[in-house]
């Protein structure tokens, strides 16, 4: 009976490693997103169009015309404070470029 339960342990240990084995491999194979410019400070810029359309999800419009004229708009620049919302809630501080 004692070596039956050191037998069991055993297995446990081995299905142990083989299951830590196979998670961390599987993870590996993700590839980290990365850009070539950083996000902060001076050298981030802005996608205007992410933004305006980003804009969307906490605004509301009558129907989907008036949201694209003021999608239109926000690219033209005629919405300032959705660019300085961005910048204040990404931490971008005044020097991120657009």
């Amino acid at each position: 009976m004692n070596t039956r339960n050191i037998i069991i342990a055993v297995l446990v240990v081995i299905i142990a490693l083989g299951g830590y084995y196979f998670f961390t491999q599987q993870r590996a194979d993700v590839t980290p997103v990365t850009s070539e410019t950083p996000a902060n400070g001076a050298n981030a810029k802005i996608n205007i169009d992410a933004v305006c359309q980003g804009a969307l999800a906490y605004m509301t419009f009558p129907d989907g015309a008036s949201a694209d004229a003021f999608v239109a708009d926000c690219k033209d620049g005629k919405h300032p404070e959705v660019i300085e919302r961005y910048k204040a809630d990404m931490n971008l501080g005044a020097g991120a470029q657009i």
